[in-house]
């Protein structure tokens, strides 16, 4: 049941699960002297959801004042949040253009885009710039190294890149270096160490993680899948059945209910 086969399936899943879940978008930092465009209502609705009506108002403030950087910036991410990134990057951009103190900010987020579109070359392009900009940047140390991940098993592949592998590993720590409780970069960690069949490393950053944040849903289905893998299948149970309670996703729920009906079979459906 265990095979090489498997337990690659596992690491592409748990891969996908960990970077495509977790990206993480910058907020910036406005200029001293620019206010954010409509005061507290425009986060407001940006952090209720109520984005289209962002869009319009954050619209209507750029029709007033076209060279406010920071109605640019705000406007990119409701773009990019509402799955508009060609609106998004040409916001972005001009964010950039008008306050070259956000070149971090935007370069993280143009990353971010691009990897939402798929263009792992351009995604590790624009963190990397980003990281010139602004190198202590934890999240932006994360997202490259999570790229690095993706593009170090690409479909199809049978084993990783080992340099490239190498790298993404480099990132994870160094996103802990500047952030030493991020549970991101310790999911991140988890993978390479299953890539390298390291399992019970990679329980270890997989536990911290759950400890850091217990609703976390890639850390409990990693650490579900990963306690099977070395056969604690009383906790892989109990890890498993508690990301459900997360409300995941449809395709992780179907997963995670195939490993419970597998785990149930083998322990005869009660605990052991």
């Amino acid at each position: 049941m265990r095979s090489r086969q498997w337990m690659l399936g596992i690491v592409v899943l748990l891969v996908l699960v960990s970077v495509g879940a977790m990206v993480i978008l910058q907020s910036g930092s406005r200029a001293e002297d620019q206010a954010a465009p409509g005061g507290d209502a425009i986060p407001a609705q940006i952090n209720t959801g109520a984005l289209a009506d962002a869009r319009a108002d954050l619209q209507g403030v750029l029709e007033e004042d076209e060279k406010n950087a920071e109605a640019h910036f705000q406007l990119g991410l409701v773009h990019f949040n509402l799955g508009e990134y060609e609106q998004a990057e040409t916001h972005f951009f001009r964010a950039m253009e008008l306050d070259p103190e956000r070149t971090g900010a935007v370069r993280h987020n143009l990353g971010v885009l691009a990897y939402q579109v798929g263009d792992m070359d351009a995604a590790q392009e624009q963190f990397e710039a980003a990281l010139a900009a602004d190198p202590e940047d934890a999240d932006t140390h994360y997202q490259l190294g999570a790229t690095l991940l993706i593009q170090a098993f690409p479909t199809g592949a049978q084993e990783p890149d080992p340099q490239l592998l190498a790298k993404a590993e480099m990132q994870f720590q160094r996103a802990l270096e500047f952030a030493s409780d991020m549970p991101e970069a310790l999911v991140g960690l988890a993978n390479i160490a299953m890539l390298r069949n390291n399992m019970e490393e990679a329980i270890e950053m997989l536990e911290r993680a759950v400890e850091l944040q217990p609703a976390m849903r890639e850390a409990l289905f990693a650490l579900g899948r990963a306690y099977t893998v070395v056969g604690r299948l009383d906790e892989a149970k109990t890890m498993l059945q508690t990301f459900l309670g997360t409300d995941p996703p449809p395709v992780w729920a179907q997963q995670a209910d195939l490993m419970l009906e597998e785990l149930d079979s083998e322990t005869g459906g009660v605990e052991q």
